[in-house]
C-alpha cells in the first residue's frame, strides 16, 4: 500500500509552510533556514511512512540560499552540519530504518531555476532570482562537503543523506569549480558520500532517482516525481529457458515485460483506490493539495521496470562477459535496447509511463540466484557467481560488469555508460577503492573524463571502513582487529548497493560479492 520514491523541490514546503493530515497545528512558511530544515526534516519523515525507497530534494542548496543572505561562512557551515545530522540521525517507525534521503547539489546555477524569482523568508518573493543567490549556494555546497569529509564523531561517513552533485559543461567554465572539484574529489576518496551526476544536454526528463534536476515552468514548487512501483525482471532465467535460440530469448523478454505491465496496472489501480478514500484514507499524505492539486499526480507518476543478472544473460547466451568481448557487451545493449523499444510499447498500450531502472536489488540478486538454482540446476549451478558450498550466490546488479572485472576505471564507466542512455531512472556505475587510493588530482582529472568522453551518468567512487566499538575510532579499510587498539570488537562497513551500511547485516550473496569487487583499479591517465 505504497509507492516506489518521491523526488520534490523544497520550493512546495519554502510556499506552502506544513500542514500535516490529522494534525491540529498548521505551521505557516518559515522565515528562517533552521525552520525550512525542521519542516523538510518532518514532511520527509511523513512521505517515508508512504514510500518503500528513496525521497530525493531538488535544487537543494539553491533552494535554502535565499534564507542564508548576510550569514558569515561560520554561520552557513553550522547549519550544513546541522542538516546532515538531522536527515542521518532521522529514523522511521519501520524497524528504525533510517530515512533513504538524496540531496542534490549544484555548483552553477540550475538552468531551470536561473531566470525564476526566488521564494524565501515568509513564503514571499525577495525580488532576485535563484541566480543572484550564486554566492550563498556554492558556500553552502562547501560547507556542506566539509561537513561530509570530517565524518560523524567517529570519523564514520555520513550514511545518508546522499549528496548527488549534478556536473554540466557549465560547471567546467565557472569560477572556483578547480577548487570544489578537488574537495568533492577529497571527499570522494576519503569517505565516499558525494554521488557525481553528469548533466549533459538533450538528456531525458526527470525521474525519481535518476535525473531530477528539472522543474514544472514557472512554479518550482509544482514539481515532484514520484515513482508507482519498480517491477525487478530475472534476466539470466530467460538464458536457461532460450538454450541459445535468440528468438526465443527475445519472446520470452517480451512476454515478462508484458507481464511486468500488468502487474503496474493492477498496483495503479489498488493505489487509486487508496487515494480514493482521501484524508480519511491509509493515502492521506499523498492527496494533500496545498498547491491546488494532489501531492501525488497520478497522471504523472512513472512505473518503473528494473533487471537483475544482465551479465550472467549475457554469458549464458554468448559464453563470455560483457567486458571480455565486443560481441558479448553489444548483445547486452540488444537486450535492453529491447527492453526499451517494450516499454514505450507498453506505455502506449497502458496510457502509463513506463521506464527502465538499474534496480539496487540488495537483495533481489540474491534470491533470484536461490531460487534459479533450486529450479534451473545444474545449468544455474554453472551461471550463478559466488561460492556454491557456502550458498553465498549472487547475480550481477542490473546492466553492470561483472564486480570482479579487470579493467581500467575508465573502461568500466566507458562501458557501462553505453547502457545509462537506454536506462530512465537510477543509471550509476560503482568504483571500489582499496589501497593505495588515487590522488584527488588524478580523480579530478578522470571525473572531468568521464563527462567529457563518455555517456555515463553517474559515477560513485565506494572506500570501506572498519569501526571499532572500544576506542570509537574509524580507519580505512577493512580490518579483523582494530588497527589502533587491537580490540577484535569492530565492524566493517561498506557500500551495499547505493549507501554504506554494516557488512555484518548483509546477506549471503551480498558478502559473497563483497569478496569479489575489484579495488584495483587504476585512475590515472
Amino acid at each position: 500500500d505504497r509507492v516506489y520514491s518521491s523526488c520534490q523541490s523544497p520550493e512546495y514546503i519554502k510556499k506552502y509552510g506544513l500542514n500535516l493530515p490529522h494534525s491540529m497545528t498548521v505551521a505557516g512558511p518559515a522565515r528562517h533556514a533552521e525552520v525550512v530544515l525542521a519542516h523538510l526534516v518532518r514532511f520527509g519523515a511523513m512521505l517515508q511512512g508512504h514510500c518503500a525507497g528513496t525521497i530525493g530534494w531538488l535544487n537543494l542548496n539553491y533552494s535554502l540560499a535565499p534564507y542564508l543572505t548576510g550569514r558569515s561562512n561560520l554561520e552557513i557551515r553550522q547549519f550544513a552540519q546541522m542538516l546532515i545530522y538531522e536527515f542521518s540521525q532521522l529514523t522511521s517507525a519501520r524497524g528504525g530504518q533510517s530515512m533513504f534521503t538524496d540531496i542534490h547539489l549544484h555548483w552553477d546555477v540550475p538552468a531551470a531555476l536561473a531566470d525564476l524569482y526566488a521564494i524565501g523568508p515568509g513564503g514571499e518573493r525577495t525580488g532576485r532570482t535563484y541566480g543572484d543567490y550564486a554566492t550563498e549556494a556554492r558556500q553552502f555546497a562547501v560547507s556542506l562537503f566539509e561537513v561530509f569529509g570530517e565524518g560523524d564523531a567517529t570519523k564514520k561517513p555520513f550514511i545518508f543523506p546522499r549528496p548527488l552533485v549534478h556536473l554540466t559543461k557549465e560547471f567546467f567554465h565557472t569560477a572556483g569549480k578547480d577548487a570544489f572539484l578537488d574537495l568533492l574529489c577529497r571527499v570522494a576518496i576519503e569517505k565516499g558520500s558525494p554521488c557525481f551526476v553528469f548533466d549533459r544536454e538533450a538528456e531525458m526528463e526527470p525521474l525519481p532517482g535518476g535525473r531530477t534536476d528539472g522543474t514544472d515552468e514557472d512554479a518550482p514548487w509544482k514539481t515532484r516525481r514520484i515513482a508507482v512501483q519498480n517491477v525487478t525482471l530475472n534476466l539470466p532465467r530467460l538464458g536457461y529457458k532460450a538454450r541459445g535460440d535468440d528468438r526465443r530469448l527475445f519472446e520470452l523478454l517480451t512476454e515478462l515485460m508484458e507481464l511486468a505491465a500488468r502487474a503496474h496496472v493492477q498496483k495503479k489501480d489498488f493505489i487509486e483506490k487508496l487515494l480514493s478514500y482521501g484524508d480519511q484514507g491509509p493515502l492521506s499524505m499523498l492527496t494533500t493539495s496545498g498547491d491546488g492539486s494532489p501531492y501525488l499526480r497520478m497522471n504523472r507518476a512513472v512505473y518503473l521496470v528494473g533487471m537483475a543478472g544482465l551479465n550472467e544473460l549475457v554469458r549464458i547466451h554468448r559464453g563470455r562477459e560483457m567486458h571480455e568481448t565486443e560481441d558479448a557487451l553489444a548483445f547486452g545493449l540488444r537486450v535492453v535496447e529491447h527492453m526499451k523499444a517494450e516499454a514505450g510499447r507498453l506505455s502506449e498500450a497502458h496510457g502509463l509511463r513506463f521506464a527502465l531502472e538499474q534496480t539496487p536489488a540488495e537483495t533481489t540478486a540474491y534470491r533470484f540466484a536461490r531460487l534459479d538454482l533450486r529450479y534451473f540446476s545444474p545449468e544455474a549451478g554453472h551461471a550463478v557467481r559466488g561460492d556454491l558450498s557456502r550458498g553465498e550466490i549472487y547475480y550481477t546488479n542490473s546492466t553492470h560488469l561483472s564486480v570482479a572485472a579487470g579493467v581500467t576505471a575508465i573502461d568500466r564507466t566507458r562501458m557501462e555508460g553505453r547502457f545509462h542512455p537506454l536506462i530512465g531512472a537510477n543509471a550509476v556505475t560503482h568504483l571500489w577503492l582499496g589501497d593505495p587510493r588515487p590522488r584527488p588530482e588524478d580523480l579530478a582529472a578522470f571525473i572531468t573524463r568521464v563527462f567529457r568522453e563518455t555517456g555515463n551518468r553517474q559515477v560513485i567512487l565506494s572506500p570501506e571502513f572498519t569501526n571499532c566499538s572500544v576506542c570509537r575510532r574509524t580507519v580505512s579499510g577493512l580490518h579483523r582487529t582494530c588497527p589502533v587498539c587491537g580490540s577484535e570488537e569492530v565492524e566493517g562497513i561498506a557500500r551495499i548497493t547505493q549507501y554504506f551500511s554494516r557488512i555484518a547485516g548483509w546477506n549471503k550473496g551480498k558478502v559473497a560479492e563483497l569478496r569479489d569487487r575489484n579495488r584495483r583499479t587504476s585512475f590515472s591517465s
